[in-house]
């Protein structure tokens, strides 16, 4: 329990002066007749006035108390506010599976800084897609980060047939941003190779993106020089590896976003991959709170009520037992 107005504490000091007032009073006897003889009825007299002066000075300290406002702290509300829809189109061909990113291959990498990414999300809603030859939507826009990360674990090359389509995965995260009334809308795109699968160009889907006001930051994972590759076994049941070279364009990638308002990042190592989205996170930074509210436990009404009780108390003893029985002259 704490005070808001704890300044009000200072009215207790007028108890001493309170006091010494009645006690002046009782002494001046109010026009009471004083008899010698009923020195008896005099102490019974003095104990009841005691008594209803003791349930006044409580009072006084509650009233005192209740206007120093104890309260204690409930809990306290940020206002809810308005995060990014951010959609993640995901590169899973064949070709991510070369292992010149750690832990393990490219897109296992991607997979680790993505789901960093989510968990440290606050208000924003994200929707993920992963394309190959063809593209699908494997999380709807949601904030629901838990389902996310699980549903993107599942995630792996294989699955469809093997192309890269960038232009058919840029449409589909397009659609699921065109209705969307977040002040912020992007796409981040991932992907390790050149546009050649789809029925949509790359350049198209970004000037749709320029006319919708989405933004799309590209990421390239990867470089064009000689990397390793899986191969399947060898003779005794071990990983065999071949070097590999992969087709990339950086340059497409740079026009999908100079289009959009959006830029352009190549990694060629985890933390560059990670560095990359660190950047985007800054540059799309959401907006934070201007204040927050402290809903607390009112307790003044309690005292209040009290201290009336005890007020009441005082007159009704009072009005019972008379401070001075009537005497006849």
């Amino acid at each position: 329990m704490e005070l808001v107005h704890p300044t009000y504490l200072l009215a207790l000091l007028l108890l001493p002066l309170l006091w010494v007032l009645f006690r002046s009073r009782r002494r001046d006897g109010g026009g009471i007749l004083h008899f010698t003889d009923f020195a008896g009825m005099r102490r019974v007299a003095d104990s009841r006035w005691r008594i209803c002066r003791f349930f006044d000075v409580l009072a006084f300290i509650l009233l005192v108390l209740a206007f120093a406002r104890p309260v204690s702290l409930d809990r306290v509300i940020t206002p809810p506010v308005e995060g990014k829809d951010i959609v993640i189109a995901l590169d899973v061909s064949g070709s991510m599976e070369a292992l010149d990113f750690q832990p393990k291959n490219r897109i296992e990498a991607a997979k680790g800084i993505i789901e960093q990414f989510v968990r440290e999300r606050k208000s924003d809603r994200l929707g993920l897609v992963f394309f190959a030859k063809e593209s699908f939507l494997q999380v709807p826009l949601t904030t629901d980060y838990t389902m996310f990360v699980n549903l993107l674990q599942r995630l792996t090359t294989g699955v469809i047939d093997d192309g890269t389509a960038i232009g058919n995965g840029l449409g589909l995260a397009l659609s699921r941003l065109e209705d969307s009334k977040a002040k912020s809308r992007l796409v981040i795109l991932l992907t390790d190779g050149d546009n050649n699968s789809g029925n949509v160009s790359p350049e198209a889907t970004a000037e749709i993106a320029k006319k919708l006001g989405i933004k799309i930051y590209t990421i390239l994972i990867g470089t064009n020089k000689p990397v390793p590759f899986p191969a399947g076994k060898d003779l005794f049941g071990r990983d065999a590896y071949q070097t590999v070279t992969m087709k990339v364009n950086p340059d497409l990638l740079k026009r999908i976003a100079d289009t959009t308002g959006g830029r352009a990042y190549t990694s060629i190592s985890t933390d560059e991959l990670r560095r990359a989205f660190t950047e985007i996170d800054k540059l799309e930074k959401s907006p934070v709170p201007a204040q927050k509210y402290k809903l607390y436990d009112e307790f003044a009404p309690y005292f209040i009520a009290a201290a009336l009780l005890l007020i009441l108390l005082a007159r009704f003893f009072a009005l019972i037992f008379p401070l001075y029985p009537e005497v006849e002259r």
